[in-house]
């Protein structure tokens, strides 16, 4: 006798779907979010530039959802992850910079503490860099990672499990030994996972393998992407030319005796990573877990690589806030490019998405699983900040202004503490030449983003509201 669907029980009801797939349906998703650390957008070749090979992220790129126009919340190390794991913005967390790199006003579990207690094991590798310990954030697991802000790529002091108080000299180069431990985790790990796998690579100081050298020697005048604004090069031993105006300096390293900047390193320090990246989508495929795995790349930051007589990050510019990100496996449309406004805060309300977690604490960011799985973003403008003008947050001997941006697939709006305003029509400006924030023509473009700005302000009870 056959019985309505609404009559049978949930024995019944279970008896009509094979096994394995209602097991499928219960599962929830592996998580593994890797990050590079000073990352230009273009150095990726699925970006459109043909000079630097990147032959895995590309795939992975192949494989998923490259965003066009991702950006990262806050351009510098600490402030980046901070935001990364907590999903609140560095002016509400506190931890706003490197020179204040602990959470001082944030008292919610991070992401991953609230992943732990869904049942997820919680795996860290790699560069850490923020004073809260990896388990006070909520691993349960840290088979070697790196406690400070950069170290020499051979043989690195690195600590060894998340108890371990000193570092130890380790053997290898930091890329190499970064993508074994990582490879490890996921071989050994108990799903639910996630694998937190952040590189210390691109930032200095560069060391590459010789193979991975010579793939790029004695080209550097010709491997600046497409889109990078081409420096002037000076003569050996010529002093660089000072900074224009007081509160932007140069940073660190980067550039060579000529001036110009050492593509070929930089370039060379991404191509080992992206092989040590793609070691891990292999462990990833061997575990016949690729459809149960949501994986994220992003930068941590950008990088200005010269832009505007600039190196580092932290400054508004694209080059500095620009990031790559890709996101693959569970649950993402394969082949698809985004010009979604996607911004790094954004991120811990997707990894709390996918494990289907409700947030313990209201996010600054929106979950992007919509626009993974083919649909669209909900939000029309995307934000980033600088957050500690003090004197003692000096970067590379200059003190950076704090600033807020607010920005869409054209225009880009950028507010400063003095109160001073710029905005740029990034289509037809793309090097941010041409401020237009005075400009007659586009009052009401100004006046638009300006809403935007507030609206975020107000919605995240940004203290620098009274800027604007």
């Amino acid at each position: 006798m056959l019985l309505p669907v609404a009559m049978l029980t949930r024995r019944q009801f279970a008896s009509l779907f094979p096994a394995p797939l209602l097991a499928q349906q219960r599962r929830r998703p592996n998580l593994v979010v890797i990050l590079s650390d000073d990352h230009h957008w273009q150095a990726l070749g699925a970006a459109g530039n043909p000079n630097i090979r990147t032959p895995n992220l590309d795939k992975l790129a192949a494989r998923g959802v490259r965003f066009s126009n991702a950006i990262i919340s806050s351009s510098q190390c600490a402030p980046s992850r901070g935001i990364l794991l907590s999903g609140q913005e560095s002016y509400q967390t506190g931890l706003d910079s490197n020179a204040n790199e602990a959470y001082r006003t944030f008292s919610g579990a991070t992401v991953v503490e609230q992943l732990r207690r869904a049942g997820y094991q919680t795996n860290l590798v790699g560069k850490w860099h923020i004073q809260n310990t990896p388990k006070q954030c909520g691993f349960t697991n840290g088979p070697v990672w790196l406690s400070v802000a950069a170290t020499p790529y051979p043989d690195p002091e690195l600590r060894h499990g998340l108890d371990a108080t000193t570092n130890t000299k380790t053997p290898g180069l930091t890329t190499d030994i970064f993508t074994r431990e990582a490879v490890q985790v996921i071989e050994k790990a108990q799903q639910p996972y996630l694998l937190w796998l952040a590189y210390n690579a691109p930032h200095t100081p560069w060391t590459a393998s010789e193979a991975f050298r010579k793939l790029y020697e004695g080209r550097n005048a010709q491997l600046a992407p497409p889109q990078h604004p081409k420096p002037t090069p000076r003569a050996p031993g010529a002093a660089a030319p000072a900074p224009k105006m007081k509160k932007k300096g140069g940073g660190p390293g980067g550039n060579r005796p000529d001036g110009m900047f050492d593509w070929e390193t930089y370039y060379a320090v991404i191509s080992e990573m992206d092989a040590g990246i793609g070691r891990v989508i292999d462990a990833v495929d061997r575990s016949g877990q690729w459809e149960n795995t949501l994986i994220l790349f992003l930068g941590d930051n950008g990088y200005l690589c010269g832009s505007k007589g600039l190196q580092g990050k932290v400054f508004a510019w694209e080059e500095s806030i620009r990031v790559p990100f890709l996101a693959a496996g569970a649950g993402v449309k394969s082949g698809v490019v985004s010009d979604a406004l996607v911004a790094s805060v954004d991120v811990p309300a997707t990894l709390l998405d996918a494990a289907g977690v409700k947030p313990g604490h209201k996010l600054a960011g929106t979950s992007i699983r919509l626009v993974l799985s083919g649909g669209r973003f909900s939000r029309d403008a995307a934000f980033s900040n600088w957050n500690d003008s003090r004197p003692e947050a000096l970067y590379a001997g200059y003190g950076v202004e704090a600033y807020r941006v607010a920005r869409t697939t054209e225009w880009k709006y950028i507010l400063w503490e003095s109160k001073k305003q710029a905005l740029y029509q990034l289509k037809a400006d793309p090097f941010e030449e041409k401020d237009l924030a005075e400009d007659p023509a586009h009052a009401a473009d100004l006046k638009r983003m300006q809403a935007r700005l507030r609206a975020r302000m107000k919605e995240t009870a940004d203290p620098a509201s009274a800027w604007l």
